[in-house]
This record gives structure tokens, C-alpha cells and sequence, in this order.
């Protein structure tokens, strides 16, 4: 087994090769016009442009390299001192300040995975060039990892996009239309979650013990306002910390061209739940505590045990385990009937705009390629959310005869990897959509790991996008479900619709788009 020698390796941000600046900050943060108290739900940056914490040479050096090349190799993560104030266990737990001691120190990471992929093919074949450890060499090699304070500054990190500025950029991102793509962002959205993850776990000891840090869940991604081809900063910072696991949020928002070191307009905010686990034996790994240094960090830490034990009451009331309820249960009937007056034997003519759910199903094969894995070299959950949201994407077209506005991803869980070589199947239908002048519809896309030798498939992910009908005057179709099973789907994204616009409502209003 390789030793993993860096922290932040996740895989080549390939889609901000050019122009785009990764910043981690451990400055003193200082308030923008707007403080963090009015807008808890990020932190404000210092009234710099990011770039200009980046050298002239290495900022001339991205604007001239070619394709491909990585911009992101080395970014410094500075650690700050210790520091008396409230302190939240990775247990859940206060703890005193004396307990665990920061360090300082600068330290590199790399965004890259470190072994080529037919190196890794050479060491898997029993190659004499092979110079991995096992597992038990590793373990005397490498020493106890130590808990460190970290306070929610700490894993601060931003990137700059000049989509405005760079066309080389902008190249790399742009869409059949000149709008930036969205699978894009989310392809960056899950490789910056991991590398602030690796951030807040990082001990500043080399020889530490390795983690492995995946991608749990994917709770929320609302996008805000249209995203347009402008100069974007994609900021994120761990939230919450329980034993092994950490909340993630992020948000994107505009730089003025006037005045980049002001907040612009927010384009979307998103939210991840990622895990560590130890390298070696596996097992879950704790992460480091949490210090709250203020009011506003301490609502940021309640919001994320509220989202916690918000995902686990729905998960208990899943129609997998539970019954529909009362009110759902009538529902269900009432769409019994409706459909009932379109069967052949009432010779009803159904309307043109309601649209049966069998029929709204759209399917794709893709063979994973190793230049889409991370460092773990799995495939990457980036990629696998732009495979799902851009066959939802051609499935919501097909669906309403026009182009949609994307909206949001709703909680998607990672329930295995996907490994290099395999055929994943992607399986896209309209899971609800009530129609007329309601113009906002879910679309669900099943995710399969197919075996071909032994004839099987099994599930690795379910993504769920909100799309909406951006034509004033039309009536978006309506879909109609017509078994026991259709009626489920057609209740479980209901339920997500509605969960998602009270979500996308307190986002707005956290971050003081709505009174």
C-alpha cells in the first residue's frame, strides 16, 4: 500500500487550470459591509482580491500554461496558534483549552493524485519498480495522529474564476450557449469540499498516520440566481464536526469588476457531509474538535446538528420504512381517478400536457475511465453528479420541449465507490411534477454499477434535481403515475420539492436576499 503523502490529493482540478486561484486563508477575517451576525451562513474575506495573495510569477505562470496544466500543485495552509474561546469536541463534548494545543507552521499540499495510472496498473501486477508499503510497514512507519483545534477560519478556503477575464477559462467551462456549465461547478463543488476537509483534519505532522476522506452525502446545492458567464469567488469552510464526520458549506457568489474585494450577489450555496476514515486499518477516524470562537460560529455549528437530526428523522420516515401518510394516502387515490378517466375503456382523450411517468424515462451507459479518479482512485463523486445532472438535464428538455432553468440537487448519500473499469448505468424519469402553473419539477436519476460477468447491477447513487419551466404562459406538463410504485416515486419527490423550497427559502434569507 502507497503512503499517501499529501493531504489535499483529491484529483487534478482540471477545470480551473487556467487563471483560477486556490486561496486558503488564516488571516484575521475582516468585516465586509455586511457582518457575519446578519449573514451567519459564511464567513466574510478580507477587502483584498484573492489573487493578489499570490505572487506576480506564479499568477503569469497560470495565464501562460497550456491545457491541462495544474495551477493547483501547491497551496500553503497556515494553522493558527491556539487560542482561548469555547471549544466543541469532536465527541460533541466542551472540552478545556488546554486539553488540545494548535500548531503553527506552513505546510504544502497537493490537489493531484500521486501514482500514474499505469504506474498503478505495473504495482498492481506485481512490478519490481513497485515501492508501496503494506499495510503493516505503513503502520509502524507512521505515528498516532494528534487532535488539533481548528476553528472554522481555519479551514477557510476560496477560488477566484474570472470567467470574465480568462477565455481560456471560460473555454473550459463554457456551454453550448455561452453560460457556464453547471456539472462543472458541481464536478468542483465535491473537489473543494475534500480539500477543506483534508484541511481541517491536517495535524502539520508528515509522518502522521493517513486518512482517507470520502464524500458521505451531498445534503443540499441551491443554485440562487442564474449563473452567468461573470468573475466568480467559490468559497467553503467545515461548519460541524461530529465523531468522524464533517459539515462542508459553501457558497459562490460575484466579483464586481469594480469592486472584487465587496461581496457580489450569491449564485448558489451548497452543503456536504464528508468522512474520514483511517488509511490503514479503514476504520472510522476521528477528526479534529471544533472551536467556536463567537456567537455567530456557534448558530453555524447548531444549524449543522439541526441538519443532522433533520436527515435522520427523514430517513426514518422513508417510504421504504413507513407508510404514506393520511394526507398522501388521498392523494394517492385522487391520482387514481384522474388517471382512471384516460384508460382505454373509458375512452377519455388524455390531454397533451399531462405525460404518463413510464414514459418519461431516459437511460445512458458510461465506462469509467481512470482519468476521472480521485486519490483513492475510485471514481470521483464530481464526475458521477455532472454524468447525473447532465442526463437530467437532456431528460427535462425531452420533458418539457424546452430548455430548463436548474434549480437544486437535493441530498444525494454515497453508498459505495465506483471503480475504475466499470460500467455504470444511469437510469434518468420525472418523479413529480404537478403541472399547470406550478413550474418547478423533480427529476430522479439512478446510478448502477453493472457486473457484466455475473449479469448484476447494484445501486451506488440516487441524485435528485429540481428543474423549473422558464417560460412565462405556458403550462409545464404534469405527470401521472400509474402503479403503486410510480405513485411512491411521485410522493418521495414531492416530499423533496417542498422540503427543498422551504431550504432554498431560509438560504435566501440567511443570507439577506429576503426580508
Amino acid at each position: 500500500m502507497q503512503r499517501l503523502t499529501c493531504f489535499l490529493a483529491l484529483r487534478p482540478f482540471s477545470r480551473l487550470a487556467r487563471g483560477s486561484t486556490l486561496l486558503t486563508r488564516s488571516t484575521p477575517v475582516a468585516p465586509a459591509s455586511t457582518s457575519v451576525a446578519d449573514k451567519p451562513l459564511y464567513f466574510t474575506v478580507t477587502k483584498n482580491h484573492a489573487k493578489d495573495a499570490v505572487p506576480e510569477s506564479q499568477r503569469q505562470a497560470a495565464a501562460d500554461s497550456k491545457r491541462g496544466s495544474d495551477m493547483l500543485d501547491k497551496l500553503e495552509a497556515i494553522l493558527h496558534k491556539g487560542t482561548t474561546a469555547t471549544i466543541i469536541s469532536s465527541q460533541g463534548g466542551k472540552i478545556g483549552s488546554e486539553a488540545i494545543t494548535a500548531s503553527s507552521g506552513n505546510r504544502i499540499f497537493k490537489v493531484r493524485p500521486i501514482t500514474a495510472w499505469i504506474d498503478k496498473l505495473a504495482q498492481e501486477h506485481g512490478s519490481p519498480a513497485s515501492n508501496s508499503d503494506t499495510a503493516a510497514e505503513l503502520t509502524k512507519k507512521c505515528k498516532k495522529r494528534d487532535l488539533v483545534l481548528r476553528s472554522m477560519q481555519d479551514s477557510y478556503t476560496e477560488i477566484i474564476l474570472p470567467f470574465a477575464k480568462d477565455k481560456g477559462l471560460l473555454e473550459e467551462y463554457v456551454n453550448y450557449g455561452g453560460n457556464i456549465r453547471h456539472g462543472k461547478i458541481l464536478e468542483d463543488l465535491d473537489a473543494m469540499a475534500g480539500a477543506i476537509s483534508y484541511k481541517h483534519c491536517d495535524d502539520g505532522k508528515p509522518d502522521s498516520t493517513p486518512l482517507t476522506i470520502v464524500t458521505a452525502s451531498v445534503d443540499r446545492i441551491d443554485f440562487l440566481k442564474p449563473l452567468g458567464v461573470k468573475d466568480l469567488r467559490l468559497s467553503g469552510h467545515v461548519t460541524f464536526v461530529g465523531y468522524s464526520s464533517m459539515e462542508v458549506f459553501m457558497k459562490m457568489e460575484e466579483i464586481s469588476a469594480d469592486r472584487p474585494e465587496e461581496h457580489g450577489d450569491t449564485i448558489l450555496v451548497a452543503r456536504f457531509t464528508m468522512v474520514a476514515r483511517d488509511a490503514v486499518t479503514g476504520k472510522a477516524a476521528q477528526v479534529n474538535p471544533m472551536l467556536l470562537q463567537n456567537d455567530a460560529e456557534k448558530k453555524l455549528f447548531q444549524m449543522g446538528e439541526d441538519h443532522k437530526a433533520r436527515k435522520r428523522f427523514a430517513a426514518e420516515q422513508a417510504l421504504t420504512k413507513r407508510p404514506p401518510t393520511e394526507e398522501e394516502r388521498f392523494l394517492i387515490h385522487d391520482l387514481y381517478l384522474e388517471y382512471s378517466k384516460y384508460d382505454s375503456y373509458q375512452k377519455v382523450k388524455k390531454p397533451d400536457n399531462v405525460e404518463w411517468m413510464a414514459d418519461t424515462r431516459m437511460s445512458a451507459i458510461q465506462i469509467m475511465q481512470p482519468q476521472d479518479r480521485n486519490i483513492h482512485d475510485k471514481i470521483f463523486g464530481g464526475y458521477l453528479m455532472r454524468l447525473a445532472f447532465e442526463l437530467a438535464f437532456c431528460n427535462a428538455s425531452v420533458f418539457l420541449k424546452y430548455r430548463p432553468t436548474f434549480l437544486a440537487l437535493d441530498e444525494i448519500s454515497f453508498r459505495k465507490p465506483v471503480p475504475i473499469g466499470t460500467l455504470l448505468a444511469l437510469d434518468s424519469q420525472m418523479a413529480y411534477s404537478e403541472g399547470g402553473d406550478h413550474h418547478s419539477f423533480q427529476v430522479m436519476v439512478k446510478a448502477d454499477i453493472l457486473d457484466v460477468e455475473k449479469g448484476t447491477r447494484e445501486t451506488t447513487n440516487t441524485f435528485w434535481f429540481t428543474f423549473s419551466d422558464p417560460r412565462n404562459g405556458c403550462r409545464t406538463p404534469k405527470v401521472l403515475p400509474r402503479t403503486y410504485a410510480e405513485s411512491m416515486l411521485y410522493l418521495e419527490g414531492k416530499r423533496r420539492r417542498m422540503e427543498g423550497a422551504k431550504m432554498a427559502q431560509l438560504n435566501r434569507r440567511n443570507l439577506g436576499m429576503v426580508a
